[in-house]
């Protein structure tokens, strides 16, 4: 009797241990999953504040008259120059925002690139121990 026990101990044993195995794994799967998704989420906020900046400077050149009619505090008509210079800066602002708007939908693409593939490393892993669950049985 005590050899059938330790026989089956030992059979079973493995089994124990390759369960273990996938369970730690399933659980770092997960957390990176979750890892990934509270990473893309902060991407899309920064990327919807970035895309406001852009919006609100975008009209800000749709308006296309200055501040106070064209006036200054002082009365005078404002210099051509600096009118130009504002201009030049709310143009290079714009460029700065679409390039930074475009790396970071890039890195969203990234992380989400690397959800997928961690889903997938997942479902295959809970369908492996389905499978060995149901030969089990």
């Amino acid at each position: 009797m005590k050899r059938l026990f330790f026989g089956l101990l030992l059979f079973l044993l493995p089994a124990f241990a390759v369960a273990a195995d996938n369970e730690k794994q399933l659980f770092e799967l997960e957390s990176a999953i979750t890892q990934r998704q509270q990473e893309q989420q902060t991407l899309f906020q920064q990327f919807q504040m970035l895309q406001e900046l852009r919006r609100h400077e975008i009209a800000q050149d749709d308006q296309a008259a200055p501040v106070g009619s064209g006036l200054t505090l002082s009365g005078e008509a404002p210099k051509y120059e600096d009118l130009a210079r504002q201009r030049k800066d709310r143009v290079e602002r714009i460029q700065r925002y679409t390039n930074e708007l475009n790396e970071l939908y890039a890195r969203y693409q990234e992380m989400e690139n690397e959800r997928q593939t961690l889903i997938e490393q997942l479902n295959g892993l809970k369908s492996g121990e389905d499978n060995l669950m149901e030969r089990k049985k």
